[in-house]
């Protein structure tokens, strides 16, 4: 699905996507926007396809709020890059981020076949940042 590597909405949509639903959906979703091949660098650390996916699921099961805005969005042939800001809800704590995200998308496809990301986040009433 092109759409969501395309365009700012396109990626928005596919933010709000990724930690809101059900976990048992979240395969449906990451097949929906990456290769099969897929790796995501975040903060350093490197997941393949399967631990990405089981990370999506873990986080859908203890996420009640999500809210990110991307910012910045831009796409120049096969290379992406965004800024997204926003919060987010865990175990009843509200929660800032800011993520800098760094991609390559398959052309043929639209789907990300990789991305590195670098985000910073804490308490949103004390501006936290880890």
């Amino acid at each position: 699905m092109s759409e969501y590597s395309s365009s700012q909405a396109g990626f928005q949509r596919a933010m709000e996507w990724s930690l809101v639903g059900s976990p048992d959906d979240a395969k449906s979703y990451v097949e929906s926007t990456t290769l099969p091949t897929f790796y995501h660098v975040m903060n350093g650390q490197r997941q393949d396809y399967d631990a990405y996916v089981k990370g999506i699921v873990e986080w859908r099961g203890k996420v009640s709020e999500y809210k990110p805005v991307v910012k910045e969005f831009l796409r120049d042939g096969d290379q992406l890059a965004a800024r997204m800001t926003g919060t987010i809800k865990v175990s009843g704590v509200d929660t800032k981020f800011e993520s800098f995200m760094f991609g390559k998308v398959d052309n043929g496809t639209g789907k990300m076949a990789w991305m590195v990301e670098r985000s910073v986040w804490g308490d949103a009433a004390a501006h936290a940042v880890n």
